[in-house]
């Protein structure tokens, strides 16, 4: 279905083709595109792949994926990163990760400037022009389709971000729109739409196209009474800012009485640094609650893309509005599809998401040390580029807050006042903490004076210590490296242990007086009430009626020799047979019954039976002596 190329400096290649004999072909590939997001692609290359040698350029090689059912471009971007990697086994192969042309807009720095008045068209205008003169020709990107009218001319401001991130900041966080980069005759050009997409007349029913729905209902974002936060005022060094205090009868806030009378009073601010005027601020304000102030619902689906298989059908791209319906979940409406992650060996089997959801910090993807979403394996190494990424993205893009200095203490807030603030960092002589609660906390996250840290999540490359304990002792982990734990669950794997003494056991169970010993050189049970015990090892399987007068056994196989030695008896449905061979021996101080022969080199037995040819059986011991009285008669 897919076929993907690759091109340097203006020459192409295939890397991926439909047909399984081609040795174009990528081991595995995904590609995920969501609103206002920078489209990716990642895939995994062999050695036999005519790209894996040459080809792979970072930052260079352009990547283009074409449906060659629809022949849509589905992906078009440049090469980011590629690594390369042996497995145990000695497999060659590349994994690689790409990014979409939007990507192109994190580039370029846009200086400080004031827009008072400039549209939206006029806005992005002026942004492309400067993103143009600071990068190369291949990545100048021109305004393409903007259906906003001249009714939002409020004031922008740029702040030496990335091209993407104004975008972001000035119009999608403000007035909404969905922005999209394409190739239109070989030039890249910028759209910003209320909305991307159609409406489909496709509809996604279960039992039909849709194998699984889940739905979250999300009011993490609802915020009851707003206080809007304009210009800073003051010469700078002022954290106070413009209110709308003057205009709305000394309060600075404003309140959506709906929201109030359903869940209570929830404070909340919003900045806008560039609005001067209280007027504005307050508009801006109900623009805010109105945009903002609602329960999200979260959808995720497993859907059937089936115009792979039936030309006629409507295939699912993310943006267009499609109807879904699940009888057993109520749902039968309109929504929107805003992420789809697609495998190009399953591409009739994408995941969707769809309908609204909170916003994220990476809800327009900043590409600062590479936050991207695709499934690689989850070795310790990316575990940690991930978290160091996220946690890069939290900071770098914190562009808002204060910071208060009082004598005994420094505070960084959302707002500038303690007793609005609710989310706050709080360093003094008693440590350092997060809340997110207030300034009187509870404090979360924090490293205190006495030498302790307290976190919900702690992501490390090695963390040394000298004991784990989760506090009601279900988990233990001390000095010595013994672990205690009430539960231990492993699917899959495997528990390999390693010991300096082939005697001791590594693995022990135990219940009243029964215990179970596992080492590396065998098996022991033993009940200490009743002395016992049962021994499996190189040697053979030994029983004892006490396991303090060892070598007493009253039962043994030897693994050696191939002897059976025991106390009572000896049965068996069928033959009892030993090799003639010296050493074969079957001792038994029981009785030996067999339901058929019983043959070896050497037999010993108080009593041994046999059956006659006329079926009378016979005791050996009996028949021997009836022959002595015999032959005395004689």
């Amino acid at each position: 279905m897919y076929e993907i190329t690759i091109e340097n400096n203006g020459i192409s290649q295939k890397i991926h083709e439909k047909s399984p004999d081609s040795p174009c072909r990528l081991s595995a590939g995904k590609l995920v595109e969501e609103i206002n997001q920078i489209p990716s692609f990642s895939f995994t290359v062999s050695a036999g792949n005519p790209c894996y040698s040459n080809g792979l350029n970072d930052r260079k090689t352009l990547v283009k994926i074409v449906n060659t059912i629809t022949k849509e471009t589905e992906f078009e971007g440049v090469l980011l990163t590629h690594e390369t990697s042996m497995s145990s086994a000695g497999k060659l192969q590349k994994t690689a990760v790409c990014e979409g042309l939007l990507g192109y807009l994190c580039d370029t720095i846009q200086p400080y400037r004031h827009y008072e008045d400039a549209t939206v068209s006029q806005f992005l205008f002026s942004l492309l022009e400067n993103h143009n003169a600071q990068t190369s020709a291949d990545k100048r990107i021109f305004l393409g389709e903007c259906n906003f009218g001249d009714d939002h001319k409020n004031s922008k401001t740029t702040a030496y971000r990335n091209t993407l991130e104004e975008i972001k900041v000035n119009l999608i966080d403000r007035i909404g729109g969905e922005m999209r980069v394409r190739r239109v005759e070989g030039k890249l050009v910028l759209d910003f739409l209320r909305q991307c997409g159609e409406k489909s007349d496709l509809t996604v029913e279960l039992a039909k196209n849709m194998k699984s729905l889940e739905v979250k209902n999300d009011s993490t974002d609802v915020v009851t009474r707003l206080i809007p936060l304009g210009v800073r005022l003051g010469d700078g060094e002022s954290a106070e800012r413009l209110t709308i205090a003057e205009i709305n009868e000394d309060k600075p806030y404003i309140d959506d009485e709906n929201a109030v009378e359903k869940y209570g009073i929830i404070v909340g601010t919003a900045v806008f640094d560039d609005i001067t005027r209280a007027e504005n601020l307050i508009e801006a304000g109900r623009k805010y609650l109105e945009n903002n102030n609602r329960i999200k619902k979260y959808y995720s689906a497993e859907v059937l893309d089936l115009s792979i298989i039936d030309g006629s059908r409507k295939n699912l791209r993310c943006g267009n509005v499609y109807r879904f319906k699940n009888s057993f979940m109520g749902l039968d409406e309109n929504l929107r599809l805003k992420k789809r992650t697609v495998d190009i060996y399953k591409p009739f089997a994408p995941i969707v998401e769809i309908g609204d959801k909170s916003e994220k910090i990476t809800d327009v993807a900043i590409r600062t040390n590479n936050i991207f979403e695709y499934e690689l394996p989850e070795q310790k190494s990316e575990m940690m580029a991930m978290a160091k990424a996220i946690a890069t993205s939290l900071i770098a893009n914190a562009t808002t807050g204060f910071v208060v200095i009082r004598p005994d203490e420094v505070l960084i807030m959302d707002t500038d006042s303690v007793e609005t603030a609710t989310k706050v960092w709080r360093w003094n002589s008693g440590g350092l903490g997060y809340s997110s609660t207030g300034y009187s906390g509870e404090y979360g996250l924090a490293m205190t004076m006495d030498g302790q840290i307290v976190a919900d999540y702690i992501t490390a490359g090695t963390l040394r210590g000298c004991e784990i304990l989760n506090g009601d002792g279900t988990f233990h982990v001390d000095e010595t490296g013994k672990v205690t734990a009430e539960n231990i669950e492993i699917t899959g794997g495997s528990i390999n242990i390693q010991t300096g003494n082939e005697n001791f056991d590594v693995i022990s169970l135990s219940q009243g007086d029964c215990r179970s010993g596992l080492s590396p050189t065998g098996l022991v049970v033993r009940n200490a009430q009743t002395k016992k015990m049962i021994s499996v090892n190189v040697n053979g399987i030994y029983a004892y009626n006490d396991y303090d007068k060892i070598p007493e056994h009253t039962f043994s196989v030897s693994y050696q020799t191939g002897e059976i030695n025991t106390s009572g008896g000896v049965f068996a449905g069928g033959n009892i047979s030993a090799k003639d061979i010296h050493g074969d021996v079957l001792r038994s101080e029981g009785d030996v019954k067999a339901g058929g022969n019983i043959t070896g080199h050497e037999i010993y037995a108080d009593n041994l039976h046999f059956k006659m040819d006329n079926g009378y059986q016979y005791s050996l011991r009996t028949y021997l002596n009836y022959l002595e009285d015999r032959l005395n008669s004689l």
